[in-house]
């Protein structure tokens, strides 16, 4: 009996040896195929701000058993560091390993214009921001347009000044700022050319000094002042009105200090009635039918409204 009940116990210890040596096998199985599962991500795992359907995998440069699942997915629109969780498994073993994504906004606004150079000649206007037909950022959309500098992104802003009354190129340089910082600048050039028909009608006024003065007279052979400017403007193919009164309205108004050849002076007295005009010819001189006396004259600006009772009260230039 007690032979018997020895080979059983024997057989239990073996049995019980098996169970644990299979466990234990089974345990170290499980160790080495979990610790094996790993990965390694992309040198940047960087995810563009916004984007949609972004694939996990190409942010893993190399895995070691087969990504099964993602826990939680990246928020595109949170520039931010952020931790997703990926299920990576061999056979029926799963691991859960955390991997850091940064979300950027890399994408630059776009500046669309209207032309890369603009010409006008010399006397004329410009409006810069009429040459930019858009700003827009992929992401935020169209980027408005701003003068004081009080933001400090997603605005764009229009840098350089245009001296319309010097013949010159200028450079204008358009800055755009997304909300994220992402910045893009486009130029653009302004060519000032000389004014051809301010220029041929000072050239025309020159061959008439000397011509007499009559009261009603429109030219060829006579003129009184009015009656000169508008001759003048008539042969090159535009029409200012007749009178001194009127031609205080004609055009557009500039100050003194942006007189150019070519404008025309008005005189008169300080209720603003105009009693006078004349041509600027540059260099503080002027091409006028003075009086009947004087006939049609070279004067100096500065010293004729010194010596007249009437003051300069307007500058009209004609485009």
């Amino acid at each position: 009996m007690k032979t018997k009940k020895s080979s059983f116990g024997r057989l239990l210890i073996f049995i019980f040896s098996i169970v644990v040596f299979l466990c234990g096998l089974y345990t170290f199985s499980y160790n080495f195929i979990y610790q094996s599962i790993d990965l390694t991500t992309a040198k940047t795992t960087v995810v563009e701000y916004g984007s949609r359907n972004t694939d996990v995998k190409k942010l893993i440069n190399k895995v070691d058993g087969e990504i099964i699942s993602v826990k939680n997915q990246i928020k595109t629109r949170v520039v931010c560091k952020q931790e997703i969780v990926l299920v990576v498994a061999k056979g029926n073993i799963s691991k859960e390993i955390p991997v850091e994504v940064e979300v950027r906004d890399t994408a630059a606004p776009i500046i669309s214009l209207v032309s890369e150079e603009i010409i006008i000649k010399q006397g004329d206007s410009i409006d810069l921001l009429s040459n930019v037909s858009s700003v827009v950022d992929e992401i935020d959309g169209n980027i408005p347009y701003v003068t004081d500098g009080s933001v400090a992104s997603n605005y764009f802003s229009i840098n350089g000044v245009v001296d319309c009354n010097a013949i010159g190129t200028y450079v204008i340089s358009v800055l755009a700022v997304d909300r994220n910082g992402n910045t893009t600048t486009r130029n653009f050039s302004v060519v000032v050319k000389e004014n051809e028909i301010a220029n041929r009608v000072v050239s025309m006024a020159h061959t008439l000094v000397g011509r007499p003065y009559i009261l009603g007279a429109r030219g060829p052979y006579a003129f009184d002042c009015s009656g000169l400017i508008q001759y003048l403007y008539a042969q090159v193919g535009i029409s200012v009105s007749r009178g001194a009164t009127t031609q205080m309205y004609d055009g557009v108004a500039v100050s003194y200090e942006e007189m150019l050849p070519g404008d025309i002076i008005n005189w008169g007295y300080g209720n603003g009635t105009a009693t006078h005009s004349s041509l600027y010819i540059g260099d503080g001189l002027m091409i006028h039918a003075a009086n009947p006396s004087q006939g049609v004259i070279i004067s100096d600006v500065l010293a004729w409204q010194r010596g007249s009772t009437s003051k300069i009260i307007g500058i009209r230039r004609i485009k």
